[in-house]
């Protein structure tokens, strides 16, 4: 491999890293704005705030099957 194929792949794999950051933030900033008074924490802190948020509505949607149940619905 020459100096010049080797800057190519180096290049190459910088612009897939770069691709890859931009699609990772790019969902994280959709996170942010679905996951109520998040828009302006740290990453570690959204993903425990979406667990949170996802345990919740587990929650009300198991109660409302129960009351679904109980009501003949």
């Amino acid at each position: 491999m020459n100096m010049e194929s080797g800057k190519m792949i180096h290049s190459t794999v910088k612009m897939k890293q770069k691709l890859i950051r931009s699609s990772t933030q790019r969902k994280i900033d959709k996170l942010r704005k679905i996951i109520p008074g998040c828009e302006e924490v740290d990453v570690e802190t959204l993903f425990q705030k979406t667990m949170e948020e996802i345990l919740e509505l587990k929650m009300q949607v198991d109660i409302l099957k129960r009351l679904s149940k109980l009501h003949g619905v």
